[in-house]
């Protein structure tokens, strides 16, 4: 018999009860409410600066690009004596002297084009009207009709209709100007930051490896930064040989149909090509408004967007699929989703650098155990 009250030795036994220490394990490891939201609030802010700092983004991305294509060339300069900021300077002014001589080659007969808009759309108008002339006829007396309907149903009055008020919206020179402007400070930024990329070399992957305290995450690391330079490397080198040669086929082909100012619509197209899918839509449908206001027959007009089909035909089934497959596979849905994304976020520069930060995300994730679920979905 024990000398303690009865009501003790039950709480005593309530105490070292094992689900009562089982209770107390699970309150101690169930989260603590509302971090479950974090992380859709961590993506969030993410994007919400990339949108909102797009501006002083844009050409840090570029920049970073554009370094893993042309590390490289500095290396070999530099085994031939000449030092990296050299190396470096040869290669950011060759970029800048090819910009500028584009621009100033292009920039008149593009804007003749912009100058021609107005006018460009009401002669497709007058073109157009004989084929849909019927279309056009019944439009106009089922507006006649409501009309006569609405002054029966008013006694004999018509409702008057309110006023519309018109804002004018910026005029196609003003946009421009602005435009340019951007581009200008954007491109001379990047250009500038490209510079010390290229001259610094390996200078943070250095850095990176002397924090990093195991080896085996030196090893990484190193293994990842290689990886990545060759896989964005080796598709801008192969894609841009591509698109130069498309724009070259589009030039000849437009030169040959009579079609003004070939070399402008075929370094369209060789642009343009560098977003997938997207970027064939554009110059289609651009050379089909070009057909149409160079010539006055229909099926002349129309050889234009034609023999450009055929050529971006060639191109993406044939010629790019043999190339660059055998070297990188992504899928198809999430080069859009990626294009679109980025095109939405960063305009049409984001759109051109959509492939190149999927092919590297891919190279990263296929090398991080913890990631390589994702880079099973980008792959193809």
């Amino acid at each position: 018999m024990s000398d303690r009250p009865e009501g003790q030795e039950n709480s005593a036994c309530e105490i070292v009860t094992p689900s009562s220490v089982t209770q107390s394990d699970n309150a101690i490891k169930s989260p603590t409410p509302g971090t479950w939201a974090l992380p859709p609030l961590l993506l969030l802010a993410v994007l919400t600066v990339l949108f909102l700092a797009r501006e002083l983004i844009l050409p840090v991305v570029a920049a970073l690009i554009l370094s893993l294509v042309f590390l490289p060339l500095v290396r070999g300069l530099k085994k031939i004596f000449i030092p990296a900021p050299l190396g470096a300077a040869l290669v950011v002014l060759s970029l800048l002297a090819a910009l500028v001589a584009g621009v100033y080659n292009l920039a008149e007969p593009a804007s003749e084009w912009l100058n021609k808009t107005p006018q460009s759309l009401r002669e497709i108008d007058s073109k157009l009207r004989s084929i849909t002339g019927s279309v056009h006829t019944v439009a106009t007396a089922t507006a006649q009709v409501q009309d006569i309907t609405e002054k029966l149903a008013n006694g004999g009055e018509v409702k008057k209709k309110p006023r519309e008020v018109i804002v004018k919206e910026p005029t196609i020179a003003g946009a421009f100007f602005y435009g340019a402007r951007d581009f200008t400070v954007s491109t001379t930024s990047m250009l500038v930051l490209l510079y010390f990329l290229l001259a610094s070399g390996d200078l943070f992957l250095r850095k990176t490896i002397a924090v990093t305290q195991k080896f085996s995450d030196k090893k990484r690391a190193v293994d990842i930064a290689q990886q990545v330079e060759v896989a964005v490397s080796r598709y801008l080198f192969t894609v841009a040989f591509i698109n130069i040669a498309l724009g070259c086929a589009v030039t000849a082909a437009m030169y040959m149909l009579g079609v003004p100012n070939p070399v402008l619509w075929g370094v369209m197209v060789g642009t343009l090509n560098f977003i997938p899918y997207i970027g064939d839509i554009i110059s289609f449908t651009v050379l089909t408004v070009v057909g149409l206001l160079t010539f006055d027959q229909l099926w002349q007009s129309l050889m234009v967007p034609g023999v450009f089909y055929l050529l971006t035909a060639i191109e993406g089934y044939l010629i790019t699929p043999i190339i660059v497959s055998r070297r990188l596979s992504l899928n198809p849905v999430v080069i859009i989703l990626s294009v679109l994304f980025w095109g939405w976020m960063w305009g049409v520069p984001g759109a051109l650098l959509a492939v190149p930060i999927l092919v590297a995300t891919k190279t990263v994730c296929d090398r991080v155990d913890s990631l390589t679920v994702f880079g099973e979905y980008l792959g193809e």
